[in-house]
């Protein structure tokens, strides 16, 4: 009896850490999220992105650019 007992507490305890788990793992899913959407909204905002990320820096001229440019100084 006592064991049978032990075993529905260990259940009981079970249940609810993992439901409580399961909503913390929930909220953190949900508020990365929530980051992402913001991040790449800002990202739409040129002088955000410029001070953001380097990359745009590092790409240098596009090849379109060059050739149009090339092209009116001759």
């Amino acid at each position: 009896m006592n064991n049978r007992h032990a075993s529905r507490r260990y259940e009981r305890l079970y249940y609810v850490l993992s439901k409580r788990m399961e909503r913390m793992a929930l909220l953190l899913i949900t508020a990365l999220l929530v980051l992402l959407v913001i991040y790449q909204l800002l990202l739409l905002v040129p002088n955000m992105k410029k001070n953001m990320t380097s990359i745009d820096r590092l790409e240098g001229t596009p090849i379109q650019m060059q050739t149009v440019h090339e092209q009116s100084h001759h």
